[in-house]
């Protein structure tokens, strides 16, 4: 019953998220095919390049609820080297912070020592540093501070009115971001209360948004 209910929710999940998106995939084509210039040719295969990166993380962030969530409900706990981990994340997503002019840093304790799952966590700080590139400016810096029993993320980015923090772990609500999914967080939010962590969102004094993750 457990399985059939997942799959149910992911189907109708996909399917309400991926109609819009490929509707538009379609229009963009239909442009591109009846473009009277080269110029708008250009600007419409643009459209369509786009919108397949967004109908791509659709997609992608749906498998890995759907992958995830199973896993989860009986968490397989071990000693995790925290800076270890997420020295190897920060790596991993090194290209699109050069590609978005975003410089990752990397602060704190050199040799921090937590319990928890370890694949969850690496999917939960991929989602919070992508989500934090994703509203940080050029030429600005994502910083992940290592402390003894919490990490946290920190951007540079707009931050958030305090009325829609709480909003921000709903699934498919996106602000300010409009090739965002609007998964990220609901999926950081469904893995820390898996495995026994807390995550609390905070706008910082000098601007910007921290999310800080405690074990």
């Amino acid at each position: 019953d457990d399985l059939l209910e997942r799959e149910r929710r992911f189907i109708a999940d996909a399917a309400h998220e991926l109609r819009t998106p490929l509707a538009i995939l379609r229009i963009h084509a239909q442009n591109a095919q009846s473009a009277e210039t080269p110029e708008q040719r250009r600007e419409a295969l643009e459209f369509l390049v786009n919108g397949v990166d967004r109908a791509t993380r659709i997609g992608s962030q749906l498998l890995t609820m759907a992958r995830i969530e199973p896993q989860l409900n009986n968490p397989v706990r071990s000693r995790v080297q925290l800076t270890e981990l997420v020295r190897e994340e920060l790596a991993e997503l090194a290209p699109l912070a050069m590609e978005k002019g975003v410089e990752l840093v990397l602060e704190g304790e050199e040799e921090v020592w937590v319990e928890t799952e370890p694949v969850a966590l690496a999917i939960a700080l991929q989602n919070l540093v992508t989500n934090a590139l994703n509203f940080s400016p050029a030429g600005s810096e994502v910083k992940v501070v290592i402390g003894a029993n919490c990490l946290s993320v920190e951007d540079q980015g707009p931050g958030i009115d305090e009325a829609e923090l709480g909003r921000l772990f709903e699934r498919f609500y996106s602000r300010g971001n409009a090739n965002g999914a609007g998964l990220g967080l609901a999926i950081v939010e469904m893995i820390v209360g898996k495995i026994g962590s807390r995550l609390a969102l905070r706008n910082l004094e000098h601007g910007g948004l921290s999310a800080r993750l405690e074990f």
